[in-house]
């Protein structure tokens, strides 16, 4: 089983600059390019009278916990690697790729991708959990398709290969799973 933490928990996150103690903002997507083992970083929305999105990379992060995300600022602006406005050409938000169509390599349909888990301690990806519907969910649970960065990813679907499906992991067990746990 996959032990990193969903990246929709991550959603409204306090991020706090490591330099001074103060908060940034809230973390409202993560920064995913598909092919990459790692996210490219983070995305949160500032506080003033003027929401204003930020985009963090993932080496000005120090700590991805529980109940905040610690970042280090740069020493000096010209740094190239800063923090600045979004852009949406560093990659595509996380939540993009939340819902689209999980489709083995011989067109069978798996279910929608639910979520992404990253690894809080170096921000890689280690899967993605898998919703089969709502009633299946409820019944057999939701599963955990470890991450593949050789994945075909179009605009709608994330193909994977046959003998990837083999590592489909079930995540929580669902009404059924209860049911039978109550019964041994």
């Amino acid at each position: 089983m996959l032990s990193g933490i969903k990246s929709g928990s991550l959603s409204g996150l306090p991020v706090i600059c490591a330099k001074t103690g103060k908060k940034m903002g809230v973390i409202v997507d993560i920064v995913f390019k598909p092919g990459r083992k790692k996210i490219e970083g983070i995305v949160i929305s500032g506080y003033g009278l003027v929401e204003r999105k930020r985009y963090i990379p993932l080496e000005q992060i120090r700590t991805i916990g529980k109940h905040a995300v610690i970042v280090e600022l740069p020493q000096s602006p010209s740094e190239s690697k800063s923090p600045g406005f979004f852009n949406r050409a560093r990659g595509i938000y996380g939540n993009h790729i939340v819902g689209y169509q999980l489709v083995r390599g011989d067109g069978q349909e798996l279910g929608q991708i639910s979520d992404i888990i990253l690894n809080p301690n170096d921000g890689s990806v280690e899967g993605y959990e898998v919703s089969k519907g709502i009633i299946e969910d409820i019944i057999e649970g939701r599963s955990i398709l470890p991450y593949d960065a050789l994945n075909s990813v179009s605009n709608d679907a994330v193909i994977v290969s046959i003998e990837q499906t083999d590592q489909l992991q079930p995540y929580n067990k669902g009404i059924k799973g209860m049911l039978e746990a109550e019964r041994n």
